[in-house]
């Protein structure tokens, strides 16, 4: 048997096992096909350890696993940074309990997957391919929707917030801009929504090329970066069956929060940025219950419903099977946020034949056709607007149009967005940049939907 090329894979922290960890637990076994993958992480929770285990993925970690300083003088300082490049430092000389050394010295490639930490380019030498999928900007930096309270209002006067965080942007730019200048380096973030907001951060320019994943231009004869390209995220399509499990099925039997009758859900941390009133007005507007996933800031959202009469039902933490049953069983998603990348979970809703409907900005413009795989809104800011959404909740509950979206849905998904693409674009990628990586010439990648 050929062996394959050695590609280091770091992640600065997989303990919030949120979207962009669960895509990379998605996408490994894929490029496992192409790689002898070795996994780095500065935290890497059981189940991550567990996973990488079964997949025979080695990992290294710290002994004790770092964790992120919180509170405000953290974003003041940088601290959360500053922290990490002292541990990546710490974790390479470590050779005692751990080979990172070698394992970097004798790799063919590197891949980073971030969004605003790259603290271990101090550890990683200029001479190693290296393909930076940053899935998108430092939002808590370059962006105001962390810094809102549930209502909108800001948690302070923005003015003061740009000042403090003034320091916290210059160290953010100082390793972007390490990154920008490092030979054998190609740049991707996971649709052009979010490739022209990290562009436009840093001041770098976007690869014009219709979002073609694995199609990263150099700028110069040392092969760096000619701009910011798409790597599309890999969905898991064999997690979300068009037809339940038995496991999953009698999770829902068993379930003590089941809602009783017919229900919206929302994922995502109740916040701003997930515009969670908003998916409550929406709600409220239906004389429908919301089901809130994610936790956040639940008792803001608690007292909205309140004052408006609607009917919240707040899940405390379940497991995955459950939320799978959650939104398999809902009448339909609200996908709505403000400035979402890309936007996983209408994804995994289409899959289980839940009709997503999400608000027409930003990333999910790139995944949903309005009418063809689901339906794309206005945000529900005035009485027409929340009509609006109305209706699409009554076609939502038509099981005709529910089978039409979900299998146009799965067919765009298993075309353009599982692990399989992902994997073939980075070793696309890798090539380009000079890595004997074995390409497959008859998988077709589609150019990117702008707008879908």
């Amino acid at each position: 048997m050929e062996e394959l090329p050695s590609l280091v894979w770091f992640h600065n922290d997989m303990s919030p096992l949120g979207g962009a960890q669960r895509e990379i637990l998605t996408a490994i076994p894929a490029h496992k096909e192409k790689w002898n993958i070795t996994f780095v992480t500065l935290n890497a929770p059981q189940e991550v350890c567990d996973f990488l285990d079964e997949n025979n993925v080695p990992l290294i970690t710290p002994k004790k696993p770092w964790i992120n300083p919180t509170g405000g003088f953290n974003e003041i300082t940088a601290k959360t940074g500053k922290s990490q490049l002292k541990e990546w430092k710490i974790l390479v000389e470590d050779i005692e309990n751990n080979n990172l050394k070698n394992t970097i010295d004798s790799a063919d490639a590197i891949l980073i997957s971030a969004s605003g930490s790259l603290e271990m380019l101090s550890i990683i030498p200029d001479h190693i391919p290296l393909h930076a999928y940053l899935i998108e900007m430092h939002r808590g930096l370059h962006d105001d929707v962390l810094h809102r309270k549930l209502n909108a209002k800001p948690i302070r006067p923005m003015w003061l917030t740009k000042i403090m965080l003034s320091y916290h942007r210059k160290w953010d730019k100082k390793w972007h801009t390490i990154l920008w200048n490092r030979p054998n380096t190609s740049i991707s973030s996971n649709t052009p929504t979010s490739a022209k907001r990290l562009a436009k951060a840093h001041g770098w320019n976007v690869i014009e090329n219709d979002s073609l994943a694995g199609n990263y231009p150099s700028r110069d004869e040392d092969k760096r970066s000619g701009g910011v390209g798409v790597l599309w995220p890999a969905v898991n399509t064999n997690l979300w069956t068009e037809k339940p499990s038995a496991l999953e099925l009698n999770a829902w039997e068993q379930f003590e929060h089941k809602p009783t009758g017919e229900y919206l859900i929302t994922v995502g941390r109740a916040s701003y940025m997930k515009a969670s009133l908003d998916a409550l007005r929406i709600a409220n507007h239906s004389k429908l219950p919301l089901v809130h996933v994610g936790g956040g800031n639940t008792i803001e959202l608690k007292k909205e419903a309140r004052r408006i009469s609607a009917e919240l039902i707040v899940m405390p933490r379940i497991s995955n099977v459950e939320i799978t049953a959650l939104i398999r069983n809902a009448t339909a998603l609200i996908g709505i946020a403000h400035g979402e990348g890309f936007g996983l979970t209408p994804m995994e809703a289409i899959l289980v034949g839940t009709p997503a409907l999400v608000v027409d900005e930003a990333g999910f413009t790139h995944t949903i056709t309005d009418n063809l795989n689901g339906k794309r809104l206005p945000w529900p800011n005035s009485n027409k607007n929340l009509e609006k959404w109305g209706n699409a909740i009554l076609q939502a509950k038509i099981e005709s149009n529910r089978k039409k979206w979900s299998e146009n849905g799965r067919k765009r998904i298993e075309e353009r967005w599982t692990s399989k693409f992902q994997s073939e674009s980075i070793a696309r990628a890798m090539k380009k940049l000079g890595v004997n990586v074995k390409i497959d010439p008859t998988i077709n990648i589609l150019p990117g939907l702008d707008p879908a």
